[in-house]
């Protein structure tokens, strides 16, 4: 039977990045030439405060928290892709978990995406079927480990409808609270296109059961903005220098 495919075009979370720059831009806490990052391993966004720029983590509410691409050795099995866009996620997660280890005694079956050159509908159809989600419950620090490990290291992150969050250590002392939740790995098929018929398998980070904070980046249901009023964007040139 067929699947949903994923839309095409700017997707939501670009937008909602690009949402909440714009709030920054607007009290004075991002410069106007600073740009969303969109599909990049970027950050999604910086705030400046007293003078200091800060990287910003922007997401939407259940968006991933990372996402690695699976590819397959004759082998070994399941392997990281050496394809994903971003290297760091899938080295992260080889030093820091035994996920990789738990999804090859799981899916034991050779995955039909990697034994044609032509593959049909039925061969996707097939994989969805065979390969059911597989979960691991994590703890809230791998995630925080996880973006305090970035280059330049992510201390803040933003999460619509959550409200705003520090992750690992309060860096600025704006008194927000630490990120909080009910992390796990998920590895899953996930179709990208039915009209194409192009899947994929991948590895993701996943947080339901975050409790909101009383600050938020948006101030909604009456939510505290995170920083004071004024501009805090004091001798770019130089701050930049500390980032990069």
């Amino acid at each position: 039977m067929p699947r949903k495919s994923i839309a095409r075009g700017k997707n939501l979370g670009i937008r909602y990045e690009e949402r909440i720059n714009k709030l920054l831009k607007n009290r004075e806490l991002q410069l106007e030439s600073t740009d969303s990052a969109g599909a990049s391993d970027a950050p999604d966004g910086f705030f400046w405060f007293k003078g200091s720029r800060f990287p910003i983590e922007i997401k939407r509410q259940n968006a991933d928290f990372a996402q690695v691409e699976l590819n397959w050795d004759d082998k070994t099995g399941f392997i990281f892709s050496d394809k994903s866009k971003n290297l760091f996620f899938s080295k992260f997660f080889r030093d820091n978990t035994n996920f990789l280890e738990r999804i090859n005694r799981t899916w034991s079956e050779k995955p039909r995406k990697f034994t044609h050159q032509k593959l049909t509908q039925y061969d996707r159809n097939w994989d969805l079927d065979h390969f059911v989600d597989i979960k691991e419950p994590i703890d809230v620090s791998f995630i925080e480990s996880f973006y305090n490990l970035k280059e330049p290291p992510v201390h803040y992150i933003q999460i619509e409808n959550r409200g705003f969050f520090y992750l690992g250590y309060d860096i600025a002392e704006l008194g927000v609270p630490r990120i909080n939740g009910k992390p796990y790995l998920r590895a899953r098929v996930k179709t990208r296109s039915a009209s194409n018929n192009k899947w994929g398998f991948l590895v993701a980070i996943k947080m339901p059961g975050i409790n909101p904070s009383d600050y938020d980046i948006e101030e909604k249901k009456d939510r505290i903005f995170p920083f004071t009023k004024g501009n805090h964007i004091d001798n770019p040139q130089r701050s930049l220098k500390n980032f990069f």
